[in-house]
């Protein structure tokens, strides 16, 4: 029974060293694989990290872009209200010019337009009374405007009212002044 036994022996020796064999195999395969799904994951895991960082990335500028923006609309608001007093100062400073700088702008106005017999000059309302009397070669009509004149032509109105001329100039005017004040 000993060469039974021996063989036996030798049997079970070699089915242990091949199941050795065979389960280191089995581990070096195990250890690749889980060597394989960790760079796998590695990589997605950057992928994810990079995408993010990425949209992080847009979201940030959109916001910061918007920031800009607006901060840019809110001062350009401010300049234009800043421009919208100093026209609006212009008009009243035209409208309570003195008699005598009326009196010269209306004289120097009025020689530089072709008037017919049957105009009409059409005063400001606070300087009608002190000109009432004045000889413009015009003949004087006893309606009034708010301020500058005007020349009634039939049912045509010449409209020199001061808010008008300046609202006519507007765009001009608006580069001029902001060229003044917002020098850079």
């Amino acid at each position: 029974m000993s060469n039974l036994d021996n063989i036996i022996n030798e049997i079970l020796e070699d089915a242990k060293k091949e199941s050795e064999h065979i389960l280191n195999d089995a581990n070096q395969e195990k250890e690749k694989i889980i060597e394989t799904k960790i760079d796998q994951a590695n990589q997605e895991k950057d992928t994810i990290l990079k995408k993010a960082e990425s949209e992080a990335k847009g979201v940030y500028d959109r916001h910061l872009s918007q920031v800009v923006l607006k901060s840019r609309d809110n001062a350009l608001f401010a300049k234009q209200e800043v421009i919208d007093s100093v026209l609006q100062k212009i008009k009243d400073k035209l409208k309570n010019m003195s008699l005598e700088d009326y009196k010269k702008y209306l004289t120097n106005s009025l020689s530089k337009m072709d008037l017919n017999s049957d105009d009409l000059l059409v005063l400001q309302s606070d300087k009608y009374d002190s000109l009432k009397n004045e000889n413009f070669n015009v003949k004087l009509s006893d309606e009034t405007v708010d301020s500058g004149f005007c020349i009634k032509r039939g049912n045509v109105l010449i409209n020199n009212n001061f808010s008008s001329l300046v609202d006519s100039m507007k765009d001009e005017l608006e580069v001029e002044i902001a060229k003044t004040l917002f020098k850079k």
